[in-house]
């Protein structure tokens, strides 16, 4: 029998039609295959490569339409609702920072140094006679210093202590008190003459802490030094911080910031720690001098020298030669006057020089000497 069309085809024998790939059928194996492909078309929703020969076909019904699309629907209701849940980031509660204050109590003169253990924060500060420092983050641990002035009042200070979260939240808002105990300091009686005479002038003092303040009271969010410091000088100590200073036989107008070292114009000065130089030049009271940040808020500096040997931005390593004692400035004999200043403060060296006394960041602790004072975040 002769068909219409270009080829034959046996009676007997049912004719093969084509298979019918829609648009839906192939997006929908794709989809359930996983495949990460886009497929577009223009006109109809056939992608039959044979539509062209074939006859029409009617489309399916309404009925059967609509239980195909409410199945579409429900299948992507619930592959929504899987994909949603497992974003969801489970919620960590995070354990309680723990608080340290070292030393407590804490005597006039000395190095406080505030650690907080607080595995998953992200920030921490702490808030000292009105002002707010932010501490410097070290893995799970943060610390910050601070100085207590050789005259500073005795009895219970207020400290601060928060400690925030990775989404901001409040982790830890603690109010405590540092019992602050007093010093016998001595007091010495120093006879000046001549032309060092009018070196004593307040203005002129003034005028002096005025230069050196900025560049030993800014933070460098990091630490520059690790273990115990060295003494500058090999000379022998020859007056010790926190001495009451009286002039000429006229009261006691001042305490002795820091430690002296005897020696011969020319000596030796050496950088207690690695950090970097942060100042480098000469005032009326304390002649040329050396100030290194170490970071942290930690710094040292070196005064009455005959030469300065670094200037400003210089990296320093611990023991590096960066100037030579002299007697420049309010001196009576060649000397090295060094000093430590913790945020502004000018606080005991000696400390500083001892193991068993050195503020480390890095000391172990003992969860027992935790603080034990209520979190107000917790309410």
């Amino acid at each position: 029998m002769t068909m219409s069309g270009s080829h034959q085809q046996r009676i007997d024998q049912p004719a093969q039609r084509p298979i019918r790939l829609t648009r839906r059928t192939v997006l929908r194996a794709l989809v359930g295959a996983g495949a990460g492909v886009l497929l577009t078309a223009c006109g109809g929703d056939d992608l039959d490569p044979f539509a062209s020969g074939r006859q029409p076909t009617p489309p399916p019904s309404r009925a059967g339409d609509d239980a195909q699309q409410a199945e579409d629907a429900q299948a992507q209701v619930e592959q929504t609702g899987s994909q949603a849940t497992s974003q969801v980031a489970p919620v960590v509660e995070l354990p309680e920072p723990r608080v340290y204050v070292i030393p407590s109590p804490v005597s006039q003169g000395q190095t406080v140094l505030l650690l907080i253990e607080a595995p998953g924060a992200q920030t921490a500060s702490m808030s000292w006679q009105g002002q707010t420092f932010s501490l410097l983050r070290n893995e799970d641990r943060f610390l910050g210093f601070f100085g207590i002035d050789a005259n500073a009042p005795v009895g219970p200070q207020s400290l601060g202590v928060a400690v925030s979260g990775p989404g901001g939240e409040q982790l830890l808002w603690q109010q405590t008190v540092i019992e602050i105990t007093s010093v016998e300091w001595t007091v010495d009686n120093i006879q000046i003459d001549g032309p060092n005479a009018a070196l004593l002038e307040p203005s002129i003092r003034q005028a002096d802490e005025t230069t050196r303040l900025p560049f030993q009271t800014r933070l460098t969010p990091q630490l520059h030094w690790r273990g115990v410091f060295d003494p500058p000088s090999d000379g022998q100590i020859t007056a010790l911080y926190g001495e009451q200073r009286s002039f000429n036989g006229g009261p006691v107008a001042e305490y002795h910031t820091g430690i002296d070292f005897g020696g011969e114009t020319g000596t030796s000065v050496r950088s207690a720690n690695s950090g970097v130089v942060s100042w480098a030049g000469r005032t009326r009271r304390r002649g040329n001098g050396i100030i290194v940040d170490h970071g942290a808020g930690v710094f040292t500096g070196y005064y009455h020298l005959s030469e300065v040997l670094q200037t400003a931005g210089t990296v320093v390593e611990q023991g590096d030669l960066i100037a030579r004692m002299g007697a420049t400035g309010l001196a009576t004999g060649p000397h090295l006057h060094w000093e430590v200043v913790v945020r502004g403060v000018t606080v005991n060296p000696l400390p500083w020089l001892r193991l068993l006394e050195f503020p480390d960041p890095y000391q172990e602790l003992n969860p027992l000497n935790a603080l034990t004072s209520t979190n107000l975040a917790k309410g």
